[in-house]
């Protein structure tokens, strides 16, 4: 009876190591991208922003996703961050588009709206965060980098 079920247990154990192995594998971290950003609310103290993120998947399969932490930086500074629960399937070899609430207080808004609108150089903003994945423990860390012209800006 034991050594049925030892073999049976190293029977199933291969099989399962067998399915995984080929189902999916080896992972193409997903690329992260800004779709949007739009003002939701404005506050005396803070104000909260929809950011909009398009995650591209690489991988010819679907990734569970269990949420996400974002951070938006302008020009080198802190401007935004948020934290999203929101359960989404990133489908394999395709685009999502997440959206996250993110906040900033008044006053990094208006020191960087100030240096904005005094400099005419062009915007440059990072962002960067975790993306929580089930099977990843600590989840996937991802960053982008970009530069917006204010006239690129307002035609948008």
């Amino acid at each position: 009876m034991l050594n049925t079920l030892r073999t049976l247990l190293v029977v199933l154990s291969a099989f399962l190591l067998g399915a995984c192995s080929t189902t999916t594998g080896p992972l193409q971290k997903p690329q992260v991208n800004i779709a949007g950003l739009s003002l939701e609310e404005l506050g005396l103290f803070e104000q909260r922003f929809e950011l909009r993120l398009r995650i591209s998947n690489p991988n010819s399969f679907a990734l569970p996703m269990e949420g996400l932490k974002a951070q938006l930086e302008i020009n080198g500074q802190p401007f935004a961050e948020g934290l999203s629960n929101e359960k989404v399937s990133l489908r394999g070899l395709a685009d999502t588009e997440v959206k996250v609430r993110v906040t900033t207080n008044l006053g990094s808004a208006l020191k960087t709206l100030n240096k904005l609108l005094a400099s005419r150089t062009p915007l440059q903003y990072r962002t960067a965060g975790t993306l929580y994945l089930p099977l990843v423990p600590g989840g996937l860390p991802f960053e982008r980098k970009g530069e917006l012209t204010l006239s690129d800006a307002r035609n948008k």
